[in-house]
Order: structure tokens, then sequence, then C-alpha cells
């Protein structure tokens, strides 16, 4: 009996041989490497800040795309400053273009700098968002994969094999940007903002008792709109999550069901996002405070070292801003596994029956009967 028992064992190995592509995945546990526990525990974001500290190859790349940009655009005044000072001012004239004679000397010379690197940066902004298209698929195909290693690949993968779908992704945040614009800073926020809820007729603040009233319609303007652009951004967010998730490529479908996952579960959604964007205003504002003392405190007896350090303010800024995007997918991953259900594959072996590694007999047909 017992030999019999041994012999029947290793039957049950072929099974795995016979599972159609995609079944598995679709039916197995969430990957352990995205720490789903700690999104039921509230602590999503320092999960995802934690994991993605941990990819410092992937962060490095990506933050280095914009300070290469900023050097390619800071060379054009690196130039002209060298061409144009040298010994010609006094020691105390030669930090720079704040100076009222340098720009009254060069005047010319600085507005076709400002009109050529103006240019530039529009082309660099549109490489840029090309750029973060590609990445965002690099770090969802890095989060979302179950292996380790080689994560340099696996994210030039993820960004060539998703860039098309978020691409798409980016013309509908550019189209809900512009309508944005024309909602908020239009005819239609003149008209049934200023004149129908505060009395400002034809947007004329002048009227108005006192400058800080004419403020705070202007904050709330702007106000309306930094929350229409944050909500954009968080709903691109979590589309191309789910469009990564589900293996998804159809964008205006899964944008529908993303708005109506982030107004149905908005607390589950949007906490770990609101907790991210604290990390990084409270890590960014503190650079910017340093740095702004430093630079208030340059004269004419200030050394290079104090232009290096403040040159590493802005990298490390820079650097933290990639951190925390990156972050931002590892977040909307958890909470997508948490939220939204896989799209399943069918099981071929429901309703059948067979011997293991055997073929297998449908149920409930005319054709095939089970009997005990």
């Amino acid at each position: 009996m017992s030999d019999e028992i041994h012999d029947e064992a290793p039957a049950q190995e072929p099974i795995a041989k016979y599972i159609p592509p995609g079944y598995e995945a679709a039916h197995s546990d969430p990957a352990p490497t995205l720490e789903p526990d700690g999104e039921r525990g509230g602590w999503a974001s320092w999960t995802a800040l934690r994991v993605t500290l941990g990819r410092v190859p992937l962060w490095f790349l990506v933050g280095c795309v914009p300070l290469v940009f900023g050097v390619i655009a800071a060379q054009g005044w690196v130039s002209f400053f060298e061409r144009n000072i040298g010994g010609a001012y006094a020691p105390g004239e030669q930090l720079g273009w704040l100076t009222a004679p340098f720009r009254t000397d060069h005047a010319a010379g600085l507005g076709e700098l400002r009109a050529a690197t103006g240019i530039m940066a529009a082309v660099m902004t549109v490489l840029a968002m090309l750029i973060g298209v590609f990445c965002a698929g690099g770090w969802l195909q890095v989060f979302l994969e179950r292996t380790s290693g080689h994560s340099v690949d696996r994210f030039f993968h993820g960004g060539a094999r998703y860039f098309w779908r978020f691409f798409r992704v980016l013309i509908g945040v550019l189209l809900f940007l512009a309508l944005g614009k024309y909602l908020i800073y239009g005819d239609l926020w003149s008209t049934y903002v200023w004149e129908g809820l505060f009395e400002v007729k034809g947007a004329n603040f002048e009227n108005l008792q006192s400058e800080a009233t004419a403020r705070r319609l202007t904050w709330l303007q702007d106000g309306t709109m930094a929350l229409w652009f944050a909500g954009v951004m968080v709903w691109a967010d979590y589309l191309r999550t789910r469009l990564a998730f589900l293996g998804s490529r159809s964008v205006l479908w899964q944008g529908i069901a993303t708005f109506f996952m982030l107004l149905v579960r908005p607390i589950t959604t949007l906490r770990p996002m609101l907790v991210l964007l604290v990390f990084e205003l409270l890590v960014l504002v503190g650079l910017g405070w340093l740095s702004a003392g430093i630079n208030h405190g340059v004269d004419a007896g200030t050394g290079m070292a104090t232009v290096w350090l403040l040159a590493g303010l802005s990298v490390l800024g820079v650097f933290w801003k990639a951190i925390v995007n990156a972050a931002r997918y590892h977040a909307a991953v958890q909470v997508v596994r948490v939220v939204v259900e896989p799209l399943g594959v069918e099981d071929p072996w429901e309703n059948t029956v067979g011997g293991p590694g055997g073929p297998r007999y449908p149920v409930g047909q005319e054709e095939y009967a089970v009997s005990i």
C-alpha cells in the first residue's frame, strides 16, 4: 500500500504543464515585493519611499535627465558671461547680471539670450514629458514584476512596453489641463464666479473695498487651478497603474474606471499621495530655505566652495523629486492591488474531470457523464 501511494504521488506534478499562459499569474497571491500589508497598516507611503530608495541605479538614472537638460541650457549663459564680463567690471560687479550697469550695457544680448533659452526650454519640456512617459512604464514594470535583479533592464523593457499606452494618457492629461484653464481662467469663471457670487463686474478688482479682498479672490482662482492640476496628476498616476496592472490597452475605458475608483474610494486612493506630497514639500522647502540663506550671503569674497554647495543642494532637490515621483507609482500599485479586481483568465478545466496529467472530459453535456 505504501508503495502504491509513493508511486501515485508524483503523478500530480505534470498538471503544471497544462496550465494555460496567464492562469497562474491571475489566480496567485500578490507579489511579496509589493508588501500589501504596509497598505493595510496605513504605511503605503512609507513603504513606497523605502522601496524606491533601494532602487538607487534607477532613481539616479532618472534624476540625471533634468540635470543634463539644465547643463545644456546653462551653457549659453556661461559662454555669454565669459565673453562679456572678464575684467571689464569692478570686482563687486563681476557677480552677475543683476547690477544695473551690466544690464544696461548688454540689454540686447541678454534679450537674445533669453529668447534662445525660452525656445530651448520649450523643446526640452516636450522631451522631458516624453521621457517621463517612458520612465512611468519603467517604474511600473519594476514594481509589478515578481522577479528581482536586473532592475535596469526591466526598467527599459517596461518603458518601451507601455510607452504608446502612456503616451495616450499624456494626451488626455494635456487636454484636461487645457479644459481646466478654460474653465477657471476663462469667461465662464468671470461670469458665474466673479459676477455671480462676488458681484465683481468684468473681473475688475479696482471696485472692491480692499486690496486684501482682491488678493483672496485671486488666491481662490489660483488655488482652484492647483487642485484641478493635482487631481489630474493623481488620476493619471492611477490610470497608468491600472493599465499596467490589468494589462489593458483601453485608455478611455480605464480612464473612466479610474475616475469612479477615485470617487468611490477617495481616502484609500488619495491618502498615500497626500502623505508623499507632504514629504516632498518638507524636503524641498528645507533645501530651498538653506539655499536662499547661502545665496543671500554671496559677495565679492565668496569662493568656489559656496558655489559648489549651492549646486549640490540643487542636485539633491532634483534627485529627491525623482524619488518621490517613483514612490507615487509604488503607492499606486499597492492601492490598486487592494482595490481593483484583476482580470481573471478563464479556467479551461472548469466543469471537467480527468486524471492528473491526462485528458479532461466535460461534465454536464450529453456526450459524457460521471458515475461513482
